[in-house]
């Protein structure tokens, strides 16, 4: 039998079946594969293949070395899926731009992963800067101090954002370059596992698109070269990239190597179905 193993962070919590892989690992199992997770790098697990699932922005180092000990693994190189790593679109305060903007974490998910690290590797720094927080919010400092960003900010030039918030490492600016259709704004997602992809559109009746609001519009499209392009400049076995269609030309909005679930069980569903064979491609003899 061939083993996968999917390699968790040590503090990652072990309670958030909202991965992918989680679902992808249930239909591995039925078709007799043996998959087994693993948290944290202080055992080696005997397994054909290794995936990282390390839900965080920047791989830490001692796991990046421990990830590529190994003689096949998912996404061996990827550790670093920055705004400023994948994003053809930032822009620098005082630069000649008259367009909207949006203002984004760096880090993915708004910076809420390595918030989250944060707060079980230090509870006492984490309660400490919650007592802080307020003070900062009433002197006017949260912008300025604040790593997490809870929502994405948009703004009708880049002359109006907040300087404070410019001089903040932790966020980035973007131009904003949305896909409109009638009323409606729209996202594309490809999601990809070895030689198997999915890609569709998804649309909503705001900007900042929410998975809640989303309706799927089409299945099955064709992935212009140069955002399959990204995938391979990355090194990108398994993830998702989310992109738009603006004047006919791709934009890359995000990258994400730990995908979560699209939703509903039905959405789920059609993700593994499309996916999950994709897994032989990448277990030796695929």
């Amino acid at each position: 039998m061939r083993r996968i193993a999917i390699l968790l962070h040590e503090h990652q919590p072990p309670d958030r079946p909202r991965f992918l892989i989680y679902a992808l690992g249930e239909v591995w199992q039925q078709r007799g594969l043996e998959v087994s997770r693993v948290y944290g790098i202080g055992s080696r697990p005997g397994a054909d293949l290794l995936i990282p699932q390390i839900d965080l922005t920047h791989t830490p180092r001692e796991y990046l070395d421990h990830i590529r000990s190994f003689p096949r693994v998912v996404n061996r190189d990827v550790g670093d899926i920055s705004k400023r790593r994948v994003s053809a679109h930032l822009l620098r305060g005082g630069e000649d731009y008259g367009g909207p903007v949006i203002v984004k974490s760096d880090l993915n998910s708004g910076g809420r992963p390595e918030h989250r690290l944060f707060r079980r590797r230090h509870p006492v720094l984490a309660r400490l800067w919650r007592a802080v927080a307020p003070l900062t919010d009433a002197l006017g400092l949260h912008i300025a101090w604040r790593r997490v960003l809870t929502e994405y900010r948009l703004y009708d030039r880049l002359a109006d954002v907040p300087a404070r918030l410019l001089a903040n490492r932790a966020f980035v600016v973007e131009r904003f370059l949305p896909e409109r259709e009638g009323g409606r704004y729209c996202i594309r997602h490809y999601l990809f596992l070895g030689d198997h992809t999915r890609s569709v559109r998804v649309a909503g009746p705001t900007p900042l698109l929410k998975r809640a609001s989303c309706e799927l519009v089409d299945e099955g499209l064709p992935v212009p070269d140069a955002v399959v392009r990204v995938r391979r400049e990355l090194g990108l076995d398994y993830g998702k990239i989310d992109y738009t269609l603006h004047d006919g030309q791709a934009v890359v909005l995000d990258v994400a190597r730990t995908p979560n679930t699209p939703g509903t069980p039905a959405a789920t569903a059609r993700t593994v179905a499309d996916l999950a064979d994709g897994i032989w491609s990448l277990l030796p003899g695929g």
